[in-house]
């Protein structure tokens, strides 16, 4: 560790965890500071298992299992939900699919089982299907229209073209129609319960107890069904690529810089993140945002992010900026990121980050869900318990010669994806500069 450097002890809940007889691994955190508990189901596959032309469906499919059982349609499961007091929802990522109920703890056994009769026995009501199908169109046809959310959608698809991470996890206007209630049934079925799935427990009950229950309860795992994406490559382009999106109503443009970063789970990535702290994921603190907004005043925020996935997510740089400050911006983010790749991180900056991340760490902790979210990324990234517990130690142990070299061997301002939306005949010209521009419906 660097002379200085600070290291913020921090104590994880304890984790219990068991693989049980039926082959489902199960981890559970006793905390009794309140009669709660949060249970999460979680299946190791999301947008990536979509079929193609079927963007969106692995999200539908696990929504639709929270609209009805073979037992309660979706308004007597809503009332049995709220007559507990709890919540149900359901999530599906990049990387996995989970279903999540929340409630007092006196109430855990019928929880469970309703957690159970919703995996196990959804109804897929063909009515609430098309409900929740027009829904879903209505909200994508509202967000066509918002410019920073089309940015994000276009810069990803670009950037993963012909990957499974190449569109929204929500779909598309093009795919949602083309999704039939057949479909969702038959995605469950063929993805039931797979190897790699597991359950969290949070809450104000002992593990031994959580353990019984499920073993008892729930179906043994279907071991030979393994769903993964599969690694996937992607070259960097071999130049500054731009694509522009004309919407000539807007007085400001939406901007998202970058290219392919690395998975979660590369050993680099804590450096990657200590230093990303200091270029533009550090708030007022960044790089970017005293050159870009304090300095030249060009826009009112910039945030760079890494994104974490089990396959190589996106290092992005998101902006807006007005009309007439388009290029200028564009031109200065690269500037910054040039200067830094030269001049690397001060020892003040440094130390600045660190003290950052390991003391906001606990607060990824304070909550049941929290606790759990933490957990389920350790798991399906494949980080194991101990990267928790280690966090801050290892954060605090990243030098300045780490942080710079992460910098050099993993961001690439000669081959940025640019998309810009925004009123492009008032800059496309500009971009030419840059390299090869393509002007997009």
């Amino acid at each position: 560790m660097s002379a200085g450097a600070k290291f913020r002890s921090f104590a994880l809940p304890a984790i219990s965890a068991s693989l049980l007889k039926n082959g489902l691994k199960i981890y559970a955190v006793q905390r009794p500071q309140l009669p709660l508990v949060s249970i999460h189901l979680v299946l190791p596959y999301g947008a990536e298992a979509d079929p193609p032309r079927k963007a969106g469906l692995a999200h539908l499919c696990a929504e639709m299992l929270t609209l009805g059982t073979q037992q309660h349609s979706a308004s007597q499961l809503a009332r049995e939900i709220d007559g507990l007091g709890a919540i149900l929802s359901a999530h599906s990522g990049w990387n996995s699919t989970s279903w999540h109920i929340f409630g007092q703890s006196e109430d855990f056994e019928r929880l469970m089982s309703l957690l159970l009769e919703i995996y196990t026995q959804p109804a897929f009501s063909p009515e609430e299907f098309e409900q929740l199908k027009q829904r879903r169109i209505a909200t994508l046809v509202q967000q066509k229209d918002e410019s920073g959310i089309l940015a994000d959608e276009r810069f990803q698809e670009i950037l993963f073209q012909g990957t499974p991470y190449d569109h929204p996890v929500y779909g598309t206007l093009r795919s949602i129609p083309q999704i039939f209630w057949e479909e969702t049934g038959e995605f469950h079925r063929q993805r039931f319960l797979p190897a790699g799935s597991f359950l969290v427990i949070v809450g104000d009950l002992p593990a031994e107890a959580c353990f019984h229950w499920v073993e008892a309860n729930f179906p043994a795992m279907s071991q030979d069904r393994r769903f993964n994406s599969g690694e996937f490559c992607v070259s960097l382009p071999a130049e500054v690529r731009t694509y522009l999106f004309d919407r000539p109503d807007l007085t400001q443009s939406q901007i998202r810089l970058g290219h392919i970063g690395m998975a979660h789970a590369h050993p680099d990535y804590l450096p990657f993140e200590v230093m990303n702290y200091v270029l533009g994921a550090g708030g007022f603190s960044s790089r970017l945002m005293q050159k870009i907004r304090s300095e030249l005043g060009y826009t009112y925020g910039i945030r760079g992010l890494l994104e974490p996935r089990k396959q190589a997510g996106p290092f992005t740089i998101s902006t807006f900026t007005h009309t007439e400050t388009t290029f200028p911006c564009v031109r200065e983010i690269l500037s910054v990121i040039q200067s830094f790749l030269a001049q690397g991180a001060t020892e003040k900056e440094r130390q600045e980050a660190i003290n950052f991340l390991t003391g906001s760490y606990p607060m990824k902790f304070e909550s049941l869900s929290q606790v759990a979210q933490r957990i389920m990324q350790a798991e399906l990234h494949g980080l194991g318990l101990e990267f928790l517990s280690a966090y801050p130690e290892r954060v605090s142990a990243i030098t300045l010669d780490e942080m710079g070299r992460s910098a050099r061997e993993h961001i690439h301002p000669q081959k940025v994806t640019i998309v810009v939306v925004g009123r492009t005949e008032r800059f496309h010209r500009e971009f030419e500069q840059l390299g090869p521009v393509e002007l997009m419906e």
